[in-house]
C-alpha cells in the first residue's frame, strides 16, 4: 500500500466526531433519569430558558463582529441584552417564587439593555457612549436597590431574608465603585 493510501484511510476515522453527541446523550439521558426517579419536574426549572436563548440568539451578530467587521445587526445586542437579564430575572423569581419583585426588578432590564450597547460597541474606544453606559448602569442598579428596600419593607414587608442579598449587592457595588476610581486616576 502506498504511503497517500494510507492517510486517506486514516483521515476517515475520527472517533471524536461521534463521542461528543454521544456524551450529551448519556448526559441527558442520566439528568431525565435522575428527574424521574426524583420526581422533579424539569419544566418547572427550565421554561426560563426559552425566553434566555432567543436573547442568546440576539447576541450572535455581535459576538461574531470584530474592529474590522462590525456586524450591521449589531445593535440587535441592546434587545438581546435585556431578553437575557428578563430571562435570568424570571429563572430566579422562579426558584423563589417571588414573582411580585417585577415591581421594582425592571430596572436591572434595563441596565442589561446598556450591558448590551457596551457589548455592541466594544471595539469603539473613541465613542462617548462607554462612560454613559456605565453611568447609566450604576443609575439603574442603585435604583434597583433604593426600589427592592421600599418595596419589600414597606409594601411587601418581606425583607427579612433579602437583607443579606441586599447587603452583599451593596459590597460589591462599592467594590467596583472603587475599582474604578483607583483605574481613573
Amino acid at each position: 500500500m502506498s504511503e497517500e493510501t494510507v492517510i486517506k484511510a486514516d483521515n476517515g476515522n475520527h472517533p471524536i466526531k461521534w463521542s461528543v453527541p454521544a456524551v450529551l446523550l448519556i448526559g441527558a439521558g442520566i439528568l431525565l433519569l435522575v428527574a424521574n426517579i426524583l420526581d422533579i419536574h424539569l419544566l418547572d426549572f427550565i421554561w426560563p430558558a426559552f425566553i434566555i436563548g432567543p436573547g442568546l440568539i440576539m447576541l450572535w451578530p455581535a459576538h461574531r463582529a470584530t474592529a474590522s467587521s462590525p456586524s450591521s445587526f449589531g445593535f440587535m445586542a441592546i434587545l438581546g441584552g435585556m431578553t437575557v437579564v428578563f430571562g435570568g430575572m424570571l429563572f430566579l423569581m422562579n426558584i423563589v417564587n417571588h414573582y411580585e419583585s417585577m415591581a421594582y426588578a425592571w430596572t436591572v432590564i434595563l441596565a442589561g439593555g446598556a450591558g448590551g450597547y457596551l457589548y455592541w460597541k466594544r471595539f469603539d474606544e473613541a465613542g462617548s457612549g462607554h462612560e454613559k453606559a456605565h453611568r447609566f448602569i450604576r443609575i439603574t442598579v442603585i435604583s434597583f436597590m433604593v426600589l427592592a428596600t421600599f418595596f419589600e419593607i414597606f409594601v411587601f414587608q418581606s425583607l427579612g431574608g433579602w437583607w443579606p442579598l441586599f447587603l452583599i449587592g451593596l459590597g460589591i457595588y462599592l467594590l467596583v465603585k472603587k475599582k474604578r476610581s483607583t483605574t481613573d486616576e
